[in-house]
């Protein structure tokens, strides 16, 4: 079975003689994972488009065992990540978020892939914060992947004239300033712009994603919820995170 498909490499393994194992985040087929064979040599005509960040066309040979990439046209590379540790770890970190929460198979994965594309854009054009981009990424795709908190009223009574609200990652959304005294669980005070944030990342509309402004304080305040949140949904930590936040304190 031949499946031709565009998709971003994820990940790349080595693997003997002159060949790779890539993951693929596809369009239609959610997570692939091809050989491709003779990559490892700068002479290879599939060289370029199956490096990790690389977003190619793909034609893929689908057998009973294991898939192989046939041939690869690279239509963006986003070879400027590569000049910039810190936008590096980053966008790791964003391919490894998606080997956590896209499965191998999943179907109609377009605007997780789509969402990945954008993402990696405005990190190497630098046009957006980094902190900015990393909460977007984290809660949008939390929201897509079946981790769509409620931002809209207070989950514990759903009132919706209350304007003080907390954000609490174990709730699964805001409780307000009302009954917030039944959580025990870690919480964040939100002020206006923070909350108004927060919403835009999980509920605006695609194109108008990454269009918001925030205070430099406030896009810390929104990066520790959105990281915290995302922890809580995955259960464990990743060390990618760990590595860039590492390389962001120092």
């Amino acid at each position: 079975m031949q499946i031709n498909t565009d998709g971003l490499v994820v990940l790349e393994k080595p693997m003997p003689e002159n060949d790779k194992l890539i993951t693929i985040l596809t369009r239609e087929y959610g997570i692939i994972r091809a050989f491709a064979r003779g990559v490892k040599n700068v002479k290879n005509k599939n060289f370029s488009a199956t490096q990790q960040f690389c977003y190619s066309d793909f034609v893929i040979f689908k057998g009973r065992d294991k898939c192989i990439v046939n041939e690869a046209s690279a239509r963006k590379s986003f070879w400027g990540l590569r000049s910039d540790i810190e936008k590096l770890a980053l966008a790791q970190y964003f391919c490894d978020l998606i080997l956590n929460l896209v499965a191998e198979g999943q179907r109609h994965t377009e605007d997780i892939l789509r969402l990945c594309l954008n993402s990696l854009h405005y990190l190497s054009e630098g046009k957006i914060s980094d902190k900015l981009l990393k909460s977007v990424f984290e809660m949008r795709l939390l929201a897509m992947s079946g981790y769509m908190p409620n931002l809209v009223t207070c989950d514990h009574c759903e009132g919706a004239g209350c304007w003080d609200f907390y954000f609490v990652p174990d709730a699964n959304g805001i409780i307000c300033s009302e009954c917030i005294g039944n959580y025990n669980f870690a919480k964040f005070k939100l002020t206006d712009s923070v909350l108004h944030a927060l919403r835009h990342t999980v509920y605006s509309e695609f194109n108008k994603m990454f269009a918001f402004e925030l205070a430099m304080q406030s896009q810390g305040e929104l990066l520790a919820m959105t990281e915290a949140y995302l922890l809580r949904c995955l259960e464990k930590n990743l060390k990618t995170l760990d590595f860039y936040n590492k390389l962001v304190v120092n």
